[in-house]
């Protein structure tokens, strides 16, 4: 069987690891693609996997064609509809924050506020009613082209999407996608508050894999998801925190801190933003009331606080230091000591494993904490939890969830409660003195995350259920368009949004550009129209191929001599890559910056105002007369120098001069499979300053303009760096050459 799983980003991967060896190991071929994009992770996975059944996909993080915007202006009002339902009409800041959320993608003169007060004045049913016919115009959508090819190329008996649920989800596109293909498609749950605080399920997956029943009944209270096709296979992100066991004794950890092993410890476990905007505050608050207390367990107790990963929980000039345990060289921390007192410590450990955590908790006595992911592993180790109902002021976000309330002792759970500090304080010491019994703790975590066994791993039972719907019957393909090409508006102002400045409108005229299915536009600014035919930027037939055939979804593409940039959103939009544009000439530069905001396509084109050639450093551009600041120039051998106001002579312009090989090592670019040559310098002195690039490995063909007496001694050039010419065409002006590794050198057998 061959399983493609598709993630949102990077934190989703621990999650499901053991279950991809666990498939590997059973002889199933594997392909796993993280739409957050890490070359660096990507390289890492195959060698951490090490198998010859595993292998890295490139997947689109999002749709990319003429109907981005309004698909995702259509989730975004769905998602905020979805909020005015019962039970989840009472969760305020998670409504305001989906109201914020349609508010960008919508930006109304009236405001965020405005736009929320009139979802708050809808009924139930009217919401409801609004719903559904957002979930028909879902339905409506033509499915995204380079998420068709996508699946078609990587061919899967089953499509894995984690989390799928979540604000406005691009996954969604893939689920579309796999309907019209006939792949089946599961979703898997990454986090315990995926369904009550993550959006709508835009479209419906053939299943949908959950921790326990209670989510089971969220999946249909929720989204209305037959019960039938949800499966309780437990929570296999906390498999790795199940095996862990303690590395450093109760001294070996305390000590080193400064603490008292011999007093009691209680671990604060700080949350995350939405659920209390300024926790330090808090904690001052909390921490005053435990020191003052009149129970002498609280006033002497060591108290360890651990920051959320996402929060910066320090207050202005306070830094953290290194920190390491005798005991453990290698497992290391960070430690600060804000607070005026000798027995509180703020503890920060490595989040990319969890012995750090896991050794926090096992040395504590109990925990404390609002809302966090973290008590679940407190509860896992078998500590238990306290919190408090704070004001809304403070910490709001934990009474506006409804997943805290799963934990909670009055609905089965083991997280204590209190409406006040002052109650809360009084449980904390009783539970110090009196203990607390670990029955029910180990009870609700059984029944939450491992409802087939706490003994049993989830890896594996996740394994047999993804095998057991790899067998099922494979759906009928959906009744989609071939693609959404007739379902396009005619090319025109309106075919894509403005720019997102909702203060100042942009009446530029624009033009198209004359590219099949692409729906893109430019602005029709001096450059544009020097290349314009028929009101339309032409594109070159043999590039158009060349990106069709050797630019795999998702690749890095240089584009030398972007111009205005019809090309570079050309290979980003059909294609989706990853575009890194090179242009010197001021207006160039210009237009092609602001044909990306025209376009939406300013994150994934990277613009850069270099001329590439041979040198480093300041240099002078001249222009012809009536070409000012184009993208057709030439370069000056000297170095720019000022010159006196009012004595121009000609057309200048300073400029940036660089190699590629040092933008590339400086700064890091990501390095290119593909790179467009369209210079109107030499581009024997770019490939002078471009070795090293051009013979990466990862580099995979060229595609290059050239003026007819370059020909030869270009071709000769790359000759000596192991390239062949693969393709040739003589156009009006120019030649136009795709260029190939040589056969049987370096680089042809390198993966991609």
């Amino acid at each position: 069987m061959r399983v493609l799983l598709v993630l949102k980003q990077d934190r989703n991967l621990a999650a499901f690891g053991d279950t991809v060896r666990e498939l590997l190991a059973r002889g199933h071929e594997v392909r796993l693609a993280v739409q957050e994009r890490n070359d660096a992770r990507d390289a890492r996975l195959v060698q951490d996997f090490d198998s010859p059944l595993f292998g890295v996909a490139h997947c689109p993080a999002v749709r990319l064609d003429a109907w981005e915007g309004r698909a995702a202006t259509l989730r975004s009002l769905r998602d905020a509809l979805h909020y005015l339902q019962p039970p989840l009409r009472s969760t305020g800041q998670l409504r305001d924050r989906i109201v914020a959320r349609l508010w960008q993608q919508l930006p109304v003169a009236a405001g965020a506020e405005a736009m929320g007060q009139v979802l708050d004045a809808l009924s139930p049913a009217e919401a409801a009613d609004l719903e559904a016919l957002m979930a028909l115009a879902e339905q409506a959508l033509p499915t995204e082209p380079l998420f068709d090819e996508f699946l078609e190329a990587e061919r899967p008996d089953l499509l894995l999407l984690s989390p799928l649920v979540h604000f406005g989800s691009p996954q969604t596109d893939l689920v579309a996608s796999a309907r019209r293909l006939g792949i089946p498609v599961s979703m898997l749950l990454y986090s315990w508050d995926n369904l009550s605080t993550k959006g709508c399920l835009h479209r419906t997956p053939d299943w949908m894999v959950v921790w326990n029943e209670v989510q089971r009944q969220e999946a249909m209270r929720m989204h209305g998801f037959p019960a039938e096709r949800v499966i309780v296979a437990g929570a296999p992100r906390f498999d790795a925190f199940f095996a862990l066991t303690p590395q450093l004794s109760r001294a070996d950890f305390h000590t080193p801190l400064g603490l008292d092993p011999a007093r009691p410890t209680i671990l604060y476990l700080c949350s995350s933003r939405i659920i209390c905007d300024d926790e330090l505050a808090f904690l001052r608050e909390w921490l005053r009331a435990v020191r003052t207390s009149s129970h002498a367990e609280l006033r002497e107790a060591n108290v360890v606080v651990r920051p959320h990963p996402d929060v910066e929980l320090l207050p202005d000039g306070v830094s953290m230091e290194r920190h390491t345990w005798p005991a453990r060289p290698g497992l290391g921390a960070h430690v600060a000591r804000p607070f005026d007192d000798p027995g509180v410590v703020v503890l920060r450990t490595a989040y990319h494993t969890p012995q750090g955590l896991f050794e926090s908790i096992t040395h504590s006595t109990l925990v404390v904490g609002l809302n966090t992911t973290a008590e679940l592993e407190a509860g896992i180790v078998g500590r238990p939890v306290f919190s408090i109902h704070p004001s809304t002021e403070v910490a709001g976000g934990q009474k506006d969830t409804l997943h805290f309330h799963y934990l909670t002792v009055g609905q089965g759970g083991f997280v204590s409660v209190a409406p006040t500090v002052a109650a809360h304080v009084d449980q904390v010491a009783t539970a110090l003195r009196d203990g607390t019994d670990p029955a029910v703790i180990r009870a609700f975590v059984e029944r939450f995350l491992r409802p087939r066994g706490i003994g049993q791993p989830v890896a594996p039972i996740l394994a047999d259920e993804i095998e057991r719907m790899g067998a099922a019957p494979r759906p009928v393909p959906g009744r989609l368009e071939p693609d959404g090409s007739s379902r396009l508006p005619a090319a025109g102002p309106d075919l894509l949004r403005l720019p997102k400045d909702v203060f100042v409108e942009d009446e530029r005229p624009v033009m198209p550009v004359a590219a099949p299915r692409t729906a893109l536009q430019v602005y029709a600014t001096p450059v544009a129209r020097r290349r314009a035919r028929l009101g339309a930027v032409p594109v070159d037939r043999e590039t158009l191929r060349w990106m069709q055939d050797a630019i795999e979804l998702g690749e890095v593409v240089y584009d030398i001599g972007a111009a205005v940039g019809a090309y570079a959103l050309l290979a980003a939009r059909s294609r989706g890559a990853v575009v890194v544009a090179f242009e010197g000439g001021f207006a160039a530069y210009a237009a092609l910056c602001d044909n990306l905001f025209l376009n939406e396509m300013e994150l994934s084109v990277l613009p850069v105002p270099a001329v590439l050639g041979d040198q480093d450093g300041l240099g002078e551009l001249k222009f012809k007369i009536g070409h000012l600041g184009g993208e057709r120039f030439g370069v000056f051998d000297t170095r720019w120098r000022v010159r006196p106001a009012g004595r121009r002579r000609s057309f200048l312009q300073p400029s940036l001069l660089s190699r590629l090989d040092t933008l590339v090592e400086r700064h890091g670019l990501p390095l290119p499979q593909h790179i467009r040559f369209a210079p109107r310098t030499p581009v024997a002195a770019i490939v002078a300053g471009a070795g090293h690039t051009l013979r990466q490995p990862s580099l995979k063909s060229l595609c290059l303009f050239l003026q007819p007496d370059e020909e030869a001694s270009s071709t000769a050039l790359f000759r000596d760096l192991e390239w062949e010419v693969t393709a040739r065409r003589d156009l009006e002006v120019a030649v136009h050459l795709v260029l190939g590794r040589a056969a049987g050198l370096p680089g042809n057998d390198v993966p991609a």
